[in-house]
């Protein structure tokens, strides 16, 4: 499977990958054409650079999901799929270098984002979300397009 690279996604497949470690569980996000298949476990391991090792018992599952918004979609009609693939591909990188680890809170608001992003609609966080905070601590000016795609309610 390779990492999803197109100027539009009309239907997008979500798939949940589950993976449980001795530290606990890390969950991440698979993004999928319409028709591509699923990604089997080494393929996710693969795609999220998750750090596996079969000899302390640890296993992956990938489920295929719904996506779960938040609020109703907002859609943006100035930015085409391919510039919002490359908006998440560039705040996938700054981000992950923010925090050097998706695990937690911030690692399943990251996949809503992502997943509004990639559809052009937007994810409902409060104030006090561990993504908003991260984003405020680093300074990330208001007119920055990722802002578009989270509405923040109290």
């Amino acid at each position: 499977m390779e990492p999803l690279q197109t100027k539009s996604v009309k239907k997008a497949r979500h798939f949940v990958v589950i993976h449980s470690h001795r530290h606990g569980v890390t969950t991440g996000l698979v993004i999928g054409e319409k028709g591509q298949k699923q990604p089997t476990p080494a393929e996710a391991i693969k795609l999220l650079q998750l750090e596996f090792e079969p000899a302390r018992e640890e296993f992956v599952e990938v489920t295929e999901v719904a996506p779960v918004l938040l609020t109703k979609p907002r859609r943006h009609r100035k930015m085409a799929g391919g510039q919002r693939a490359r908006l998440i591909a560039q705040w996938a990188r700054r981000l992950y270098d923010m925090t050097a680890s998706w695990q937690g809170p911030i690692g399943m608001q990251l996949a809503y984002l992502f997943a509004a992003m990639a559809r052009g609609s937007h994810v409902a966080l409060n104030r006090q979300s561990a993504l908003v905070r991260l984003l405020r601590q680093e300074a990330v000016p208001a007119s920055d397009p990722i802002w578009r795609y989270i509405r923040i309610e109290e």
